[in-house]
This record gives C-alpha cells, structure tokens and sequence, in this order.
C-alpha cells in the first residue's frame, strides 16, 4: 500500500470511525435524554392529578357532614334499596352531588347511588342514635370531569379507571393493560398510536381500585429526537468536511517533503536511535535531518516514558482490584472488572456468565461477533472440564482430611481465527464447600494471549469474587438487623422507624394512620405445657397470618415477646378495626401443628386498634392509645378487638 493510501486509512481509523461512533452514542443519548424529559412531565402530571384529587375531594367535605345531618337522606340511605326511589328523589333535589354510597357495618353491604364514575369521594362514619351504621362517602366529580381538569392543567391526556376498567379517558380507546406495572413509564399504543404513560392507583374511601393514567403521544418526543439528531449530524457533517480538506493538505505536504528525505530515512531505518541522520549544510535536507535527528531523540525518550506508563498502568490496575475486593455492588464490580480485562488485555470482547444465578447479572463488554462468542464458549467448555490433575477438588466436599485443592488456572480456547480466555469464578466463602460462582472470559481476534496476561485475568476474576462475597454478607448482615428470625416479621426497632416514618407522612398529606396490637392468647401456658419449640411454632403460624392479611404499604411487625403489631398507612380506626378483625378471625380458624406429636392446638389473640388522629397525634401516645385498648380486650374476655378511645380534636 501506498504512503498516499496509508494516510487515506489512518484518516478513516482516526476521524471517520470515532465521529460514526460518536454518532451513535450523542443519538442514543438524545433519545434517553428526550424521553427522561418525557417521563418527568408525566411524572409532574401525575402529582398535579394527584393534587386535583385531593383538593376535589376536600371540597365534598362540607357536603359530606350536611348530607350526613339530614335526616330524610340518612333514613334513605339506611334503608337502602327499598328506598332507591326516594333516595334518588333526594340526591336530585341536591346539586352537584354526583354519587353516595354508604357501606354497612359488618353487613358488606353497600347503597349506592348517582353516577357509577364518581370520584374524588370523602368520606365519614355515619351513626344512628349513638350506634355505627357504617361508612358514607360522597362525591362531587364525575371521572371524566376529573380527566377533562387534569388534562386541561397538564397538557396530557389522561385516563381513569375503577377496578382496572376505564372509567372516563381523553383518549379513546385507552385500556388499563397497556400500561403495565404502577408506578413506572412504559411506551404504549392506543388505536394505532403511540404513547408513553404511566399509571398510578390513587386512594378512594370506598376502597374500589381508583387508578389514575397519564399519557403523552410518542410523535412529540420522536420529533424532538429527530430535531436534535439532525442538528448533530449537520454538525458532525461539517466537521467531517473541515478534516477531510486538511487531512488532503497535510497529505500532499507531507508526501512531498517524505520525498526529499527518503535517502536519509533509509540509513536511519538501517541502525538505531543512536545513530543520527548525518547532516552537512544548511539547505532544506539539512535542516530535515536535524529534525529527524530530534525526533528520533524524542522518540527514545517515549519509548522510556511508555515503558514506565506501562508500569504505571499494572500498578494502576492492582488498585483497581483491591478497590473490587471491597466494592458492595456486586453487579457494578463484575462489570467494572469485565471492563478492565478487556481495556488491560487489550481484548476485542468479554463476558462475564453467571452460573449461579442470584451472584450477579450476566455481563457484556467490548465488540460483537459470532467467531469472538465461539471462542469464548470453546474456552469455557475447557474451563469446567474435568481432569486427573482436579481430582482433589472433587474429593474436598467429602474428605475433609484431603489437601486444599488447587484452584483453576485461565484456559484458552480458539475459533475460526479468534482466541479465548476463561477463568472459573470459585467462591473462597462458601459453606459447607466453596461453590462457583461463574466464568470470566475474553477474545480477541489474530493473536492468542500472552502468560501476563492470563495472570491479571485471573487476578481480576479473584478480587470480583472476594467482592461478591462481601457484597453478599453486607445484604445478610443488612436484612439481619431489621428482620426478626423467628417470624421474619419486621423487627422492634424496624417497626418503631416505620412507625415515626408514616405518622410524618400522615401529618404531612393529612392522611389517616392505623395501629393494630396484637397478644397471642394464654402464650405462656403454650410454652409451659408444650415447650419453647411449640411455642415458636405458634409465634411463625400467626405471624403468617398478618402476611397474608397485610397489603403491599402495611408494616407487619414483631413488636416482642408474643405481641405483634401492623402500621396500616392511609387507613382509619373503622377500616383498621375491620382488619384486625378479619385477622382474629383467621387466627382463631387456624390449627398448629404439634412439635413431633400428631395433633394441632387452637390459639386465639386479642387485639387493640388506634389510628392518627382520630386516637392520638404522636407515636408514644399511639402506642400507649393501642396498648390500653389490647388491654381492654384482655380484661374482657381475650379473644376479641378493642378500640382506642377517640381524643377530642385540637381548638
């Protein structure tokens, strides 16, 4: 190849391919950029729903108490649906009111009407003559009414649904599958057009799965990512022309000047930096040489500089391994140490696979190609393959008067031109025998690997293996300290920062908070008359009845002894004794099975209910307003729920 052409591919190596891939990735990151931007305005929607939710539920208070104050509508809605006509006639004769709906007590019973879309409800305890009838809620906002406002504040399309049917919706044909998991942006199509969006569940008195969905049409954000990729190819273009009319100077400049001072390079190529290019005169050809001369001074002078940086660059990388050895994010390690075989081996490809599938997501680094994966799963095979030479680590599990074994070495492999390197990943922290945790490997094409480089492999693949193993002891040491072993309930000290946490945020949000206490009754004749181990028994069985009956944002708890608890967030005294009263009832059905004997015991407990802030504002006086009424439900008869008394509201 030609000086002229070896410029033309230097010119393609260091300007073409870096400006491609800086192509791709300033694309790629516009679009992750454009698309967080569209997943923050519909997060910003969702808060501003959630904000109209709330200020159109507190309007409907004010018509809560008059509706609950009026004697006719009350008679109404207690009879029910003998009285639909009448209750309908009264619901008219009051405007805006657009859906009332009255849950009995204990009945799971429910008079409703208005509108079925109804949303935004407030709602109260209602009472007849001193006696709890149950629940009256009322609404003031039709859903789409609500949609139509949100939309109109936010500039988004929105959607409401009541038990994952759509309810009203500024988009037609919108479906609650679309969307997902709650909580989290994810792209969807609606009649043939694309959105992203995002759905939320929103809290209604009447507990029907209220959700509220915000959605933004994909075209927006693809016009913005087509504007700003346009931008950066225009710039990138222009760039490209600039380099492309330099590189054709230099190249013409240097072409001719290398053709003056060919005679004088031949004799520098023929020794070494030690012999000068002879320089007589001062024309153009001696002031060349003395150039050269410098340069190749320089040259050597690199040369040393390099040797050292490579040292450096070894020491560099023996940091980075005692950094991995300490490191808690076991994936961040594993993939930080694929990186850094794959820069420090100067290597085409890597992965690292785990075959334990809880040690560490599987990790990809470097080019693709179907000779370089070849390779690799050639190097692999080899590298669990069993040999005379291992026996010893297949005797070591079951001898334990055999000698350690020794650990496995980096093995190679090749395929259709590219060579491999893979090093089992085996644990050191293991019990009762270490165990492998995966395999490091890396490829390349052309040129197999060197003895050096096989040894930092392996010296990589052990400190990300000593840092697993510490990441995972940190997680076991971590869910340790909040986590009661016995029943695998929160602990005390988990519950009482729960506890703080949600009586701030119901202080905040002006939002009810349940307590439910809970004593397992007669504990101590169980552990007398059947043991500790019977007893034990008892504490897991109940403890996996508050699991069951808890929701994904309630806080089941071992507060101590026999005595659990439940933080039932968003939730008042009537909905939290309604709780702990299908929980009594669980409890009493279930049988424990007898510790080595045939048979079961019956256990019951009693319970005690508050709730912020109907029965205190502050944690201790929550606690001390449950306590008393466990105690109430002990001193009258164990077996039953109990609630705090109500505190009279603050002047």
């Amino acid at each position: 190849m030609s000086f002229r052409g070896r410029l033309r591919l230097f010119f393609a190596l260091i300007v073409i391919v870096p400006m491609i891939a800086l192509a791709l990735v300033l694309f790629a990151l516009t679009a992750r950029s454009e698309t967080g931007k569209a997943d923050a305005g519909i997060a910003v929607a969702m808060r501003t729903a959630f904000a109209v939710h709330e200020e159109t539920a507190d309007r409907a208070e004010g018509v809560l108490r008059q509706v609950a104050s009026d004697p006719e509508l009350r008679a109404a809605l207690i009879a029910g649906g003998g009285e639909q006509a009448r209750l309908e006639e009264l619901l008219g004769a009051r405007r805006g009111i657009v859906r009332i709906e009255l849950r009995y007590r204990g009945e799971g019973k429910v008079a409703v009407t208005g509108s079925p879309t109804g949303v935004a409800a407030k709602s109260a305890p209602l009472s007849v003559e001193g006696r709890p009838v149950g629940a009256l809620a009322v609404s003031l906002t039709e859903a789409s009414d609500f949609a139509q406002r949100v939309s109109k504040l936010t500039n988004h399309e929105v959607a409401v649904f009541r038990e994952r049917r759509a309810i009203a919706s500024t988009v037609e044909g919108v479906e609650r599958a679309a969307f997902g998991d709650r909580g989290r942006a994810a792209d969807l199509e609606v009649e043939g057009e694309e959105f992203r969006g995002r759905v939320d569940r929103i809290a209604e008195p009447s507990g029907s799965g209220v959700e509220i969905a915000v959605l933004r049409a994909s075209s927006t954000v693809s016009a913005r990512i087509a504007d700003d990729r346009l931008l950066i190819g225009g710039l990138l273009l222009g760039f490209l022309l600039l380099a492309l009319v330099s590189a054709t100077f230099v190249s013409r400049a240097l072409t001719g000047q290398i053709a003056k001072f060919l005679t004088a390079a031949r004799q520098l190529a023929r020794g070494d930096f030690t012999h000068p290019v002879p320089v007589e005169g001062r024309d153009e050809f001696a002031q060349l040489g003395r150039e050269f001369n410098s340069m190749s001074v320089q040259l050597e002078a690199k040369i040393e500089e390099v040797e050292r940086k490579r040292e450096e660059l070894e020491e560099t990388i023996r940091r980075v391994g005692d950094a991995l050895a300490t490191g808690l994010d076991r994936n961040g390690v594993v993939a930080l140490s694929v990186r850094t075989a794959v820069e420090a081996c100067e290597a085409d490809a890597g992965r690292a696979f785990p075959l334990d599938r809880g040690a560490f997501h599987e990790v990809h680094a470097g080019a693709d190609g179907g000779d370089l994966e070849a390779a690799i799963e050639s190097a692999e095979r080899d590298a669990f393959a069993v040999r005379p030479e291992i026996g010893p680590e297949l005797l070591e599990p079951i001898d334990p008067d055999a000698p350690p074994a020794p650990r496995r070495r980096a093995v190679r492999g090749a395929a259709a031109g590219a060579y491999a390197l893979s090093i089992p990943m085996r644990g050191v922290l293991a019990s009762p025998d270490p165990e492998y945790l995966g395999v490091l490997s890396i490829a390349r094409r052309d040129r197999p690997f060197t003895s050096e480089e096989e040894e930092l492999l392996e010296y990589l693949a052990g400190q990300a293996v000593v840092s697993i193993e510490n990441a995972g002891l940190h997680e076991t040491v971590e869910r340790q300290a909040v986590t009661d072993e016995l029943t695998g309930l929160a602990n005390a000290r988990a519950f009482h920062s729960t506890l703080e946490r949600e009586i701030e945020r119901s202080r905040r949000f002006q939002s009810p908070l349940g307590l439910v206490m809970l004593d397992i009754d007669d504990f101590k004749l169980v552990n007398d008359e059947y043991g500790h181990q019977q007893g034990d028994e008892v504490l897991a069985s109940v403890a996996s009845v508050l699991r069951e009956f808890s929701r994904d944002i309630d806080a089941p708890a071992r507060y101590g002894g026999e005595e659990l608890a439940v933080v039932l967030p968003q939730t008042d005294s009537e909905g939290a004794a309604l709780l702990a009263e299908r929980m009594r009832g669980a409890i009493e059905r279930t049988r424990v099975p007898r510790v080595g004997r045939r048979g079961a015991l019956h256990v019951t407990a009693s319970f005690g209910v508050a709730a912020v802030p109907e029965s205190a504002a502050e944690k201790d006086a929550l606690i001390a307003a449950v306590d008393a009424a466990l105690y109430r439900a002990k001193r009258g008869g164990k077996n039953r729920v109990e609630c705090a008394e109500p505190v009279p509201a603050a002047g």
